[in-house]
């Protein structure tokens, strides 16, 4: 379609002329006065306006102004055609925020010349400005993608150190309020589920509803909702920002990075809290070993006592029956004998229970170096979940005027 050229002049023979001068090249619209020309202009903006000064009612100068004031027709060009050219009026022209102002009567090659002008250079500050809102889109894109991208890695650091279902949705609830998404979600393991939500625990039927979100597609859009869902968690945004499509597909790339993210977690989370419950298995085990270890090395000692006490004793009730036994010199010898072979192999049996006791003691000794060791690291990695939390915190508290994020 030919471009539309507006002529606002009383005079209906200068817009035939006009219409006869450039009525092959361009579409021509005549109003006879400034009101009717400023309605017209702003139900179908021109191309070019060509505007008379004196006309009766509103003037050239005023209409042109309206014009000019009006987002409509801000960056339509001005042409004032008129017979009062002197400087002073060519000011008020300018002024009045025209493009060029032409004498009456004028010459056909130069308005035709002017018009021309004026619509290549309308032309290419349009496409100008164009680009210029298609950089700073780009540029503000990419500020948000950047935006997003540190919200997402906070989660994932913050994640690292949560071992348990109510520290993950805490971490997924800061991140949507980072990202302004009111959502409820649900974490799923293998003998425990939370449904989670800015006021607290989901009610009855949004709990159902996440439930049953685990079987359906990755994401599903509910009216002015959408579920994200993995086999371990399902997440619902209350507040799509449908208006907005360029957001709304940002939103959503996000949120499906962020519902795979914590789907990985917890899928990891349930493999160190399977090997949780077999260390403390084995160490409940060991535990128990080692009391008994302990119980038994108990009676050894005892036994070794009794043991000591029931020799000493034989020893002293054999010497004191000497006297009264009648025996020969020969026989006390071979008796005495006997006795003290006996002593030896008892005090030998007493000697190998000494090395058997001090294996146990090490032993024991251990398995104490061990369950003390099992104990320190326990206490560490829950030292490290919490302070991971309060870093973050203390770090989002503190000015953020220099993030990048």
């Amino acid at each position: 379609m030919s471009p539309l050229i507006l002529i606002v002049d009383d005079c209906d023979f200068t817009a035939i002329y006009l219409e006869g001068l450039i009525g092959d090249q361009y579409r021509i619209r005549h109003c006879a006065d400034g009101e009717s020309g400023v309605a017209a202009a702003l139900a179908e903006p021109p191309s070019v306006v060509l505007m008379d000064v004196e006309m009766p009612g509103m003037d050239g100068y005023m209409a042109c102004r309206l014009l000019k004031d009006n987002p409509v027709t801000r960056d339509v060009p001005v042409i004032f055609l008129s017979a009062r050219v002197g400087p002073a009026d060519r000011l008020a022209g300018y002024e009045a925020g025209g493009e060029d102002y032409i004498a009456k009567p004028f010459e056909p090659d130069e308005l035709t010349r002017k018009i021309d002008v004026l619509l290549r250079n309308h032309r290419k500050n349009r496409e100008l400005t164009q680009r210029v809102q298609w950089a700073t889109d780009a540029a503000m894109t990419a500020m948000s993608n950047v935006g997003d991208s540190g919200i997402i890695m906070r989660l994932l650091a913050e994640m690292m150190a949560s071992l348990d279902f109510r520290s993950v949705a805490d971490c997924i609830m800061r991140s949507m309020e980072a990202f302004e998404l009111d959502v409820s979600l649900q974490l799923r393991g293998d003998d425990e589920t939370l449904s989670w939500s800015r006021e607290g625990v989901c009610s009855p039927l949004e709990e159902s509803v996440l439930g049953n979100m685990a079987s359906c597609a990755r994401i599903v859009d509910l009216g002015a909702r959408s579920a994200f869902n993995y086999p371990r968690v399902s997440i619902i945004v209350r507040n799509m920002p449908r208006t907005n499509p360029e957001h709304y597909g940002r939103v959503k790339d996000n949120l499906a990075k962020v519902a795979e993210a914590v789907d990985v977690h917890l899928q990891s989370l349930g493999r160190v809290k399977s090997a949780l419950r077999r260390g403390d298995k084995l160490l409940d085990l060991l535990q128990r070993n080692m009391d008994r270890l302990q119980e038994i090395e108990s009676r050894y000692r005892t036994q070794r006592a009794a043991s000591s006490q029931i020799l000493n004793s034989l020893v002293e009730d054999i010497e004191r029956s000497f006297v009264s036994l009648g025996l020969t010199e020969e026989q006390e010898r071979d008796l005495q004998e006997r006795v003290r072979n006996a002593i030896d192999e008892a005090q030998s049996l007493y000697d190998q229970e000494v090395e058997a006791d001090g294996a146990m003691r090490s032993l024991t000794e251990e398995f104490n170096a061990v369950l003390a060791e099992e104990s320190r690291e326990r206490e560490a990695l829950r030292a490290a979940s919490a302070a991971v939390p309060q870093a973050v915190a203390a770090a989002d508290s503190g000015d953020s005027s220099i993030e990048l994020f």
